[in-house]
């Protein structure tokens, strides 16, 4: 049965390890279009490492006799989104042997920095005959990251997949809780470190990580409302709780459970939900600030409300 609860904890790891690579906002991504007589195709660049150049290019289909295809771009000036009207105009050139196929050479700046784009068809006075966004009419962007040593790189991906592993097995035992009662002081070490191996993961080696691809250091709350940073420090949040309600357990019974062996079980079961949860969430996707704070402390309040009520329910028992 051993091997049989690491063999499933080791599919979930590599599971979440699949998600969070493929559900990122940050990974090329092939896009179609069209607008009237012509259809655009594109592989979107969303991120280079700053100071280096790289080439955009798009495929447009259509009548282009006497047209020209118009690389848009708002990196020349820093303009915001919602100004696309006033975004520099640059004519792209083909491909060559390739039909269709139009590129631009691009040079980014300085890592945290983003610019915005967008394609357009004109004539040979200069009217607009077809556009090129992405799928609500806003601009595509690409983003300037600078480059994370290798080291930091591995650290930070070995301490937080381990949590994921460590998360995966104290489900496996947590679900032997729930139904049967046995299983508790498993789940509880697995939790510990599910814990202990998040804070490395989130801290020591986030920190760095935020700080060469994007010049910043933590944007989890209070500090920012990056939603990467804010959805790993949420995990961290709840298995924190989760251990401290089974230190118990943890410590062979020096101490207190804040709880009922099921509730434990459940709770144990809850980080899996909580980690699912999280890895659903896109990697570096982004919230309005205002909800992500909002969220953010609804459930830091929620988690540290729990906590409470478990310290309460020990106090009551004497």
């Amino acid at each position: 049965m051993k091997i049989l609860r690491v063999a499933i904890a080791v599919v979930i790891t590599l599971a979440m390890l699949y998600t969070a690579r493929t559900n990122s906002c940050g990974q090329t991504e092939f896009l179609a279009h069209a607008d009237g007589e012509y259809s655009f195709e594109i592989n979107t660049v969303p991120k280079i490492n700053e100071y280096q150049s790289d080439r955009v290019t798009v495929g447009v289909f259509g009548p282009l006799e006497g047209k020209q295809v118009v690389f848009r771009t708002s990196q020349f000036r820093s303009l915001p989104a919602d100004q696309v009207e006033d975004f520099d105009a640059v004519v792209m050139q083909p491909v060559a042997d390739t039909l269709g196929l139009y590129y631009t050479e691009i040079t980014a700046g300085e890592k945290s920095n983003r610019f915005y784009y967008y394609f357009e068809v004109q004539d040979s006075t200069g009217l607009v005959v077809a556009t090129f966004k992405t799928s609500d009419e806003s601009p595509f962007y690409l983003r300037y990251i600078g480059v994370v040593p290798t080291l930091v790189l591995l650290c930070h991906l070995f301490f937080i997949f381990s949590a994921v592993f460590a998360v995966a097995m104290a489900t496996v035992h947590a679900f032997r809780v729930v139904s049967s009662g046995e299983g508790l002081k498993p789940m509880a070490k697995y939790l510990f470190w599910a814990m202990v191996l998040c804070f490395f993961g989130c801290y020591p080696f986030g920190i760095p990580m935020n700080w060469y691809a994007f010049g910043v250091t933590w944007e989890g709350v209070p500090f920012g409302t990056d939603a990467t940073d804010n959805k790993t420090q949420l995990m961290f949040v709840y298995l924190v709780f989760a251990s401290l309600s089974t230190w118990g357990s943890f410590r062979n019974g020096r101490g207190r459970d804040l709880f009922a062996p099921k509730t434990l079980g459940v709770i144990g079961l809850g980080s899996f939900v909580v980690m699912l949860f999280i890895y659903l969430i896109p990697h570096s996707i982004q919230f309005e600030p205002t909800f992500t704070y909002a969220f953010c402390y609804t459930w830091i309040a929620i988690v540290a409300a729990l906590y409470l009520l478990g310290r309460l329910r020990v106090k009551a028992a004497g």
